[in-house]
């Protein structure tokens, strides 16, 4: 499966890639979430936040993490992107279960989230 973004924390440290299928992984290569038309699921079916524009966003709409090309208003300042490491091999993809509810979008803010891009997925 083909990487089409990488997404970075608050730090510019890489924290996980997005496949071609929606599927975030670590660079482990392990499954961590899913984006179903922009909004972000755990493997649980719970969501947790949505992808827009190249900025990952948790429920409250403050920034967890961003891309290679993140565009979208209002952000917080971005760090310098650091090194990404070579990516290990990707497990296989969980059973996507059903999708629980998605609420309301709250307004997006410049605030950073205290969730980074991995643990945004766990509860």
């Amino acid at each position: 499966m083909e990487e089409i973004d990488v997404i970075y924390n608050r730090y510019g440290t890489p924290m996980l890639r997005l496949l071609e299928d929606g599927r975030l992984v670590s660079f482990t290569g392990k499954s961590i979430g899913f984006i179903k038309e922009s909004n972000l699921f755990n493997y649980s079916g719970e969501y947790c936040g949505w992808f827009e524009n190249g900025i990952m966003r948790d429920q409250n709409g403050h920034c967890v993490g961003f891309g290679e090309n993140a565009s979208d208003f209002p952000a917080p300042f971005f760090p310098f992107k650091q090194f990404k490491p070579f990516p290990g091999f990707v497990e296989f993809e969980p059973f996507r279960p059903f999708t629980g509810f998605i609420p309301f979008k709250p307004l997006k803010t410049f605030s950073w989230s205290e969730k980074d891009p991995i643990s945004l997925f766990f509860k």
